[in-house]
């Protein structure tokens, strides 16, 4: 089996927290990572993404979940509109962290991973 193929089974592929009563898919998918590269120049700038949310935790990781955050209809999509989703919620921020580091790292890993899947036209 590939080394690729034994991570796929190991990381899993859908991260979710409950927020407010809902179960939320967390994806960090090519929009997510945009903003990402946006802000920080480049999507692996882990060293500066880390500070931030090391020095900053309060800001950074409500950002981070609003950008990678399925369905935010009944949130809102700023900072404090998550932050209080979270409090109604009774998440701790390290509870939030875990989950998106865990799956930034399995979209990561997937982007970075030699054994990309490559598109194929149709005929």
């Amino acid at each position: 089996m590939a080394e690729n193929e034994q991570l796929e089974q190991v990381i899993p592929s859908n991260f979710t927290l409950m927020i407010k009563g809902k179960k939320r898919e967390i994806k960090f998918g090519n929009l997510a990572l945009a903003k990402i590269e946006r802000k920080y120049g480049s999507v692996t700038n882990f060293a500066q993404l880390e500070k931030d949310m090391n020095e900053k935790p309060m800001e950074t990781i409500p950002w981070l979940l609003s950008i990678c955050m399925k369905d935010k209809s009944d949130i809102g999509d700023e900072i404090d509109d998550i932050l209080i989703a979270l409090d109604d919620s009774n998440l701790l921020i390290s509870d939030v962290a875990e989950i998106l580091g865990t799956a930034m790292n399995s979209a990561m890993s997937n982007l970075m991973s030699d054994g990309k899947k490559k598109a194929t036209k149709k005929k």
